[in-house]
């Protein structure tokens, strides 16, 4: 179909075609922008005004060859949180990128937020199907025609220097590894304000303790036993960029993973190549109560299914490395101990959540986080954890969950 939009100040500012793909197509819907004539007759320099255009690659030197990314953000509605997501693009201090938007049949009108935003760069793609939120990631991802793959939320927002910093410790590892599948950068916690935040934690309402990560560059050993450490952790999916050449080798993102296919993704690429985490947040990552998570964690409850969904993701990835390379006993014991901490943070949701089994259900889900790693549930903070779950008084627990809201914190 064919609309003109208007400029940001209402005026008529060109033609734009926006082709919308057919549920029976077999192939995603593309954009296009159908250019007047007079358009057609400026040199390349005035229709690329102000926009940095990649340079020719120096294949001799991968520390000068230009580094480019596909950011893309594949969203259902969320048109309150859309503008500001395609702002933090903009406002990248590294230009060379392109941004791909990946509407998942909205009702929303996300075409007209896209049209406000009058940069070659940016391309809308609508499908007329709605499909699961996996598989949306990866239809999206795949439009992607750059070198570095970066997948952003519509209510995340990138730091200005994100792409930047994930530019220089590319070019500074690239003598130091045969294959980086991955940069990773820390996040910030917000809130829906863009005010900082802190995970709690449930039993007693302090701040949960982060991963240590240390910055640098890391085989895959490392890095999936740096982040099965207790703790949260402290990079969120919209500070990643992935090597573009992976993603037929890896395979994409996973719909039976549901609220974890981020961390089974993305550790799962780390079997493939090192990874370099910039200790420095790049990524505001925005903590709310209506979010795509928070519906997805209540899906996981209301199915009551046997396996916690961070135990699937980590046994999924167990599985991804254990055939590119030897897992260690320590490495595997540390995995089992993750999924028995997953356990111990569903038995307290079995009590809080609409659709949890109560006590009983915690019962059952303390009993599997033994199956896992006993020595984990009989650490004295895990043992509280199990202890509260069972036993405690569910006006306790939403006491303790009641004054960590009032702080402005999140109970996991």
């Amino acid at each position: 179909m064919q609309q003109t939009w208007p400029d940001h100040h209402g005026r008529p500012r060109g033609t734009t075609t926006v082709l919308v793909a057919d549920s029976n197509t077999a192939g995603p819907a593309t954009t296009a922008r159908a250019v007047p004539a007079e358009e057609e007759e400026k040199t390349a320099q005035d229709r690329t005004a102000g926009v940095a255009l990649p340079t020719e690659l120096d294949e001799r030197d991968p520390r000068r060859a230009p580094i480019r990314f596909s950011v893309y953000i594949p969203v259902w509605n969320e048109a309150h949180w859309l503008p500001g997501a395609i702002e933090s693009v903009l406002a990248q201090t590294h230009r060379d990128w392109e941004l791909i938007i990946g509407d998942n049949a909205s009702t929303d009108d996300l075409a007209a937020i896209a049209a406000r935003y009058d940069d070659p760069r940016i391309r809308y793609v609508r499908w007329d199907r709605h499909v699961p939120m996996s598989e949306n990631h990866n239809r999206t991802m795949l439009l992607g025609q750059y070198e570095w793959l970066h997948v952003l939320s519509a209510d995340d927002r990138m730091a200005p220097r994100c792409l930047e910093a994930i530019t220089d410790r590319i070019r500074a590892v690239a003598d130091q590894t045969e294959r980086l599948a991955m940069v990773v950068g820390a996040c910030r916690r917000v809130d829906e304000h863009g005010e900082p935040t802190d995970l709690m934690d449930a039993r007693v309402g302090r701040r949960e303790l982060y991963e240590q990560i240390p910055d640098g560059l890391h085989g895959a050993e490392r890095w999936v036993r740096l982040n099965a450490a207790p703790g949260v952790r402290p990079w969120m999916v919209g500070a990643v960029s992935i090597d573009s050449t992976l993603v037929h080798e890896v395979g994409g993102w996973r719909p039976d993973m549901g609220l974890c296919h981020d961390l089974e993704f993305l550790l799962r690429i780390a079997a493939y190549g090192d990874v370099a985490y910039i200790d420095e947040p790049l990524l505001d990552y925005t903590v709310r109560g209506d979010s795509l998570t928070t519906s997805l964690s209540q899906r996981h409850m209301d199915r009551n299914e046997g396996l916690v969904q961070q135990g699937a993701a980590w046994l999924s990835i167990l599985h991804a490395h254990g055939q590119r390379r030897t897992i260690s006993a320590a490495e595997r014991a540390e995995i089992r101990a993750a999924i028995a901490r997953a356990f111990l943070q569903r038995a307290i949701w079995q009590r809080t959540m609409a659709g949890g089994l109560g006590r009983a259900g915690a019962v059952r889900d303390v009993v599997r986080a033994a199956r896992y790693s006993l020595r984990t549930v009989l650490a004295p903070s895990r043992f509280a954890t199990a202890g509260l779950a069972v036993a405690a008084p569910i006006g306790l627990i939403h006491r303790i969950r009641a004054r960590a809201h009032r702080a402005g914190r999140v109970i996991i």
